[in-house]
């Protein structure tokens, strides 16, 4: 699918303040959160993710989020099954963001790399149909471990905390600042794009739990 959707100016929401319990897909994997005080121009969040460590054992690693923009990463042929996937350069950053946020991080530079990896992401595969897809086909919520400019494309490393129906964000598309049509949209797209939305607040809002139980 190679239509390109048009841009559209997002929404900028107020941070939360409420504290939050983290479930997890499987059994015991529980992540606790909290907000710490934050300022109209910055709202950061931490979580506790169980990262491996040398030993095989599984324990909780702090990661602090910026909760203001999130990842939106749309994929093609791959699977997140590896923990990693690779995003073609010319749809890395490069379209469906504010000129804002393309000029701070598109260069992929250190500073970048940093920033992108505490922000909040979506990790979905391409639409099986034009505008939506079938109830089975699944996104998920988690986080960016690490980036790689290769030869081949960006490869990008994710930890996946939390599975969402697709079909579920296909119809809340305005409100998480996917841009397109009701036949063509953003997640019709293999790309990567960065955007000035809430995720947390805008999924909670829709009834899609991702940082407490339902």
């Amino acid at each position: 699918m190679s239509d390109k959707p048009q841009p559209a100016s997002p929404t900028i929401l107020q941070p939360t303040t409420v504290p939050t319990n983290i479930n997890l897909p499987g059994d015991g994997n529980t992540l606790i959160a909290h907000t710490n005080a934050v300022s109209m121009s910055t709202n950061t969040i931490n979580v506790f993710v169980p990262s491996p460590q040398p030993n095989g054992v599984m324990l909780p690693t702090k990661r602090t989020l910026n909760t203001n923009l999130y990842n939106l990463f749309v994929i093609g042929d791959e699977t997140f099954a590896s923990g990693h996937f690779i995003v073609p350069k010319d749809r890395a950053l490069t379209e469906c963001m504010i000129p804002e946020l393309k000029a701070k991080y598109a260069m992929l530079n250190e500073n970048a790399i940093t920033a992108i990896k505490t922000l909040p992401s979506v990790f979905a595969s391409e639409n099986l149909h034009y505008g939506y897809t079938d109830i089975t086909q699944q996104a998920y919520f988690g986080l960016v471990t690490d980036i790689k400019i290769q030869e081949n494309g960006i490869k990008v490393h994710c930890q996946l905390l939390s599975a969402i129906p697709q079909q579920r964000l296909n119809e809340i598309a305005f409100n998480l600042a996917i841009n397109g049509a009701s036949s063509f949209n953003e997640l019709n797209r293999t790309h990567w794009a960065i955007k000035h939305i809430n995720l947390i607040e805008e999924l909670k809002d829709a009834g899609i739990s991702v940082l407490a139980p339902t």
